[in-house]
């Protein structure tokens, strides 16, 4: 990569970054009484406005708004791979294979309650020109033998495959999406080893494999505190992959108080960024723990890919927030209660 490319690429993502959701957004957000509201408020005050341009706010469906917002960080990452390398390549593969194994695990689960129909009400149609699969084909199908055939000759249909349920068997969607996962996650590793650069390489792996941690860690805490599975359950649905050593994730795992998880956690590399945070709920932790390792590449890192990394997990990180203060709105969530869920 050119000197001049990754300066535009460093500036053109530190500025995007710059354009985000800021306190104030987030109240004000927070004070609305309907999803209309927050639907105009982002139209008109934020920098959403260019993807839900045309947007009639009393008629937008929850899905639908999520949809477009979406859109929004394709849109960016659409921009910024223009001054492409290897490593920025297969980071981009990687993010646009997650919307996709997002959208067949979305329709998994309402296959397996028998309304498959309803897939077609939140669809992504608008992002089916980042993707390489068809989520309008995904839509007719009625079937897990129609999924297959939907996505007969893309990566997916094989691992699909492997899993297709016998007669009347339920789809074991868990198991699908962490093998999904594995896949995509495995590919990127690939593309990364193969590309030039081992400082380079070695960054990419790190920040990856953070990312992997903090979805590990989280789940753990989310699985102990509210489902109470057992351990060998909890490691079964863990993506084995990450800096965690197999032996410290067996260890956490195992214990039994949520509070000894922090302990073993504090232990490790994570324990700097977990003395730091402000939040304790499990669903909160995975994002807390990205908001702060990605800011602080996102301001220090020379790395364009890096800081195009950072850039697209606050990205997402935001929609998180913008997404749960919705639901919390649709739900009749007080203000003061709508407030401390995002994370900044």
């Amino acid at each position: 990569m050119s000197s001049k490319s990754s300066n535009a690429v460093l500036a053109k993502a530190r500025a995007m970054y710059g354009r985000c959701l800021k306190d104030q957004d987030y109240r004000q957000l927070a004070e609305c009484r309907t999803v209309t509201e927050i639907a105009a408020y982002l139209k008109t005050r934020t920098s959403y406005g260019k993807a839900l341009t045309g947007l009639v706010e009393g008629e937008i469906h929850r899905g639908q708004l999520e949809v477009l917002l979406r859109q929004d960080i394709y849109l960016d990452i659409y921009a910024l791979s223009r001054y492409t390398t290897d490593q920025s390549l297969a980071f981009s593969d990687y993010i646009i294979s997650r919307l996709e194994i997002e959208q067949i695990v979305r329709f998994l689960m309402l296959l397996n309650i028998g309304k498959p129909e309803e897939y077609a009400y939140s669809m992504p149609l608008s992002l089916d020109k980042f993707t390489a699969i068809s989520f309008g084909e995904i839509s007719k199908a009625r079937s897990y033998d129609d999924l297959l055939a939907s996505l007969h000759g893309t990566k997916y249909h094989s691992v699909l495959k492997e899993f297709r349920p016998k007669d009347q068997e339920r789809i074991h969607i868990p198991e699908i999406e962490l093998a999904l996962n594995c896949k995509n996650y495995s590919s990127a590793m690939e593309a990364i080893s193969a590309s030039k650069g081992k400082t380079e390489q070695k960054e990419l792996k790190d920040i990856f494999n953070a990312m992997l941690d903090f979805g590990n860690l989280a789940r753990i805490l989310r699985l102990k505190r509210f489902y109470n599975f057992e351990p060998e359950q909890i490691r079964a649905m863990l993506i084995p992959y990450g800096k965690l050593p197999s032996r410290t994730l067996d260890e956490i795992c195992a214990v039994e108080r949520v509070e000894d998880i922090y302990e073993l956690a504090r232990a490790t590399y994570l324990g700097k960024m977990l003395s730091k945070l402000q939040y304790s709920n499990p669903t909160q932790i995975a994002d807390a723990l990205i908001n702060a390792y990605c800011k602080h590449h996102l301001r220090l890192s020379s790395n364009p890919t890096i800081v195009m990394i950072s850039y697209v997990y606050l990205k997402e990180i935001e929609l998180h927030n913008v997404v749960n203060i919705i639901e919390a709105t649709r739900y009749g969530i007080s203000v003061d209660e709508k407030q401390k869920l995002p994370v900044r």
